[in-house]
């Protein structure tokens, strides 16, 4: 087991990987492409969260350089899915909020 995950499991948490594709399929190879629809990479900048295991990050590996990956830890209970989404409602503005629109006039 490694140290991440090892310290994981002793806060009561359990290891992910948080993916991302940076950089396009296009123009590869189709087995590239399939390999990365395979993991669920299907649109550029999107992070998908797989759990950390041997055979996922032998996966990863053959995609070493079109994505990015992060060690995230999730409290046991949580999936996945719910995570991503917290992760997006935390970016949004309160309610109540609105962007009205440039405070510079335009001089044109």
């Amino acid at each position: 087991m490694s140290s991440a995950a090892t310290t994981a499991a002793a806060n009561g948490t359990k290891p992910f990987f948080r993916v991302t594709l940076v950089r396009s399929t296009i123009g590869l190879p189709a087995k590239t492409r399939q390999y990365a629809k395979s993991l669920h990479l299907t649109k550029m900048h999107r992070p998908v969260l797989m759990p950390a295991t041997a055979s996922s990050a032998g996966n990863l590996l053959k995609l070493k350089e079109l994505i990015k990956v992060e060690n995230v830890a999730l409290p046991r209970g949580v999936s996945p899915l719910r995570a991503l989404y917290n992760e997006k409602q935390a970016r949004k503005p309160f309610d109540g909020f609105r962007v009205v629109g440039s405070a510079v006039p335009k001089t044109w």
